[in-house]
């Protein structure tokens, strides 16, 4: 006797959304069933952040059917959605950032009322971290939390409603492989308890190893859908995506510097800075240090002062032996530094101004030209990074994070930087724009001899494109490894597995003590 099939929780049928001559999703199918994980994937712009609020409620269809529970759901609103048991991770951050942890959890609820003590929420707060291992400090501002912990506690905010459908859009964009593969266990066990689960992701193996259901969409239309996402190939997978051009390989095929030859243009003495403690490293021309470790051991701190938005408490950053101080963004491209922030919406975007204005900001120089000088200006190096989905006039906050992230880049990248502090680069993006991106800062470092300092979270990348990997754990370095690299061994590092000491790779050469002389950048 053939099981009968799980149980169809919510679905759409011929969704179509429309955003005034811009077809977002066209004839859309898709259904969400209990006790089965639903792998959404698509290149950026594809439709898929579209599909997501469409089904929690967060927009409504132009044409076409939505049902939740059996019963038509066209036009409810998201607290109807909440109320009826959908819960929503979206693909940015939604949280009140002067709002403590634990309050923006209450927020969550269908209430949203702060209704309970302090003491009340934080004691929920901290059930919830222990029972589903996603770590949040409590009593913290938003804010001050870092990238990894105010994903994870929008997660946790979904969880606590107890909704029976779950979208996650990007939930592991920001964590590192660990955090991700417990993510990925954890929603299998929700799963099990009859729940559906939606995951946007761009992490290919992700959908190979856990999905039991696939949906591909390519430019609004459903190009591939699966009850069997395993037996499919992550070159199969890329190709669905983004057609016959997928090529998903980052190549660093230029020379690698001998950094022994060359002064150190960029130091970190000694540093101490929040949950950085006693860190040092050099830069040199042509190299680029990748940075590793679980979210949350430093990496914040480390990025606010390589862009100069901090100064350190103990300890100096010195560039061309000049100490590096806080200042004003507008300094950093005069100093001929690039920064791809690990927040483009809070740091490099201005969403509701346009494209071309948003290219003008920051560059370190008098807003001098005029609107139509600035049209016509930008409209070349947006079609040289390939952004879609907008021209120069659209106000950025309609891109997707994948264009979005290219328009950063083509902002930053334009100046013809000396360093480029790099944070997360390619999170969240599909594997034809991380390769692009990628390819494109490996390109500048080698054509312009400058150097860089790539944060990352999947290790594969950072492999990919460093010279040399530091590891930050407890907010120490760790480790440092020099090709070849040992990926297993990197990963335990990560974990707080392997300390300097065991370390087999030297450290790298004038890395020595000293203190430069007390001039400032």
């Amino acid at each position: 006797m053939t099981p009968a099939a799980p149980a169809v929780i919510a679905s759409g049928k011929n969704l179509t959304k429309r955003y005034g001559s811009v077809t977002a999703l066209d004839s859309v199918d898709i259904e969400l069933h209990a006790g089965e994980i639903h792998a959404l994937i698509g290149e950026n712009g594809a439709g898929k952040s579209t599909l997501t609020k469409i089904l929690a409620g967060l927009e409504w269809p132009t044409t076409g059917m939505l049902s939740l529970g059996g019963k038509p759901a066209n036009q409810i609103s998201r607290q109807t959605a909440i109320e009826l048991g959908i819960g929503l991770v979206q693909q940015h951050f939604t949280l009140i950032p002067t709002y403590t942890a634990e309050e923006n959890l209450a927020l969550s609820r269908p209430t949203g009322a702060l209704r309970e003590s302090r003491s009340a929420l934080v004691g929920r707060l901290t059930k919830l971290t222990e029972r589903y291992q996603l770590p949040v400090r409590p009593r913290i501002a938003a804010h001050q939390l870092s990238v990894g912990e105010r994903q994870r506690l929008e997660i946790l905010r979904a969880l606590d409603s107890e909704a029976q459908v779950l979208l996650l859009d990007e939930p592991t964009a920001v964590l590192v492989d660990a955090e991700s593969v417990r993510l990925m266990k954890l929603c299998r066990e929700l799963a099990e308890e009859g729940r559906a689960i939606m995951i946007v992701t761009h992490r290919l193996s992700e959908v190979m190893s856990t999905a039991d259901r696939l949906t591909v969409l390519r430019q609004g239309r459903v190009v591939l859908q699966s009850d069997t996402p395993g037996r499919y190939t992550k070159s199969q997978l890329a190709k669905a995506m983004i057609g016959d051009a997928a090529d998903s390989q980052i190549d660093r095929a230029h020379h690698r510097p001998r950094v022994d030859e060359k002064p150190a243009v960029l130091s970190v003495e000694s540093v101490t800075h929040g949950r950085l403690t006693d860190c040092s490293f050099d830069l040199h021309p042509g190299e680029i240090v990748g940075i590793a470790g679980v979210d949350g051991n430093g990496q914040a701190e480390l990025e606010t002062l390589l862009c100069r938005l901090a100064t350190p408490d103990e300890g100096q950053v010195t560039w061309h032996e000049r100490r590096f101080r806080a200042g004003h963004p507008r300094d950093r491209p005069l100093a001929g530094i690039a920064y791809i922030p690990s927040d483009r919406h809070q740091r490099a975007l201005a969403s509701p101004l346009s494209l071309a204005d948003n290219l003008e900001l920051g560059r370190g120089r008098p807003w001098r030209a005029a609107k139509r000088q600035r049209l016509a200006q930008w409209a070349e190096p947006l079609e040289t990074w390939d952004v879609r989905g907008g021209t120069p006039r659209t106000p950025a906050g309609r891109l997707s994070g994948g264009n979005a992230q290219k328009v950063v880049l083509a902002r930053e990248m334009a100046a013809d930087p000396d360093v480029v502090v790099a944070a997360y680069p390619t999170r969240g993006l599909d594997p034809g724009a991380a390769t692009l991106i990628a390819q494109r800062i490996l390109s500048a470092v080698a054509d312009r001899h400058a150097c860089a300092v790539w944060f990352g979270s999947e290790l594969d990348e950072l492999l990919a494109v460093a010279d040399r990997i530091i590891v930050l754990v407890t907010g120490q370095r760790s480790v440092e490894f020099h090709p070849p690299f040992d990926r297993d061994l990197l990963g335990e590092a990560m974990a707080g597995m392997v300390g300097e000491t065991e370390s087999a790779t030297p450290p790298p050469p004038g890395s020595a003590d000293r203190m430069a002389p007390d001039r400032e950048a």
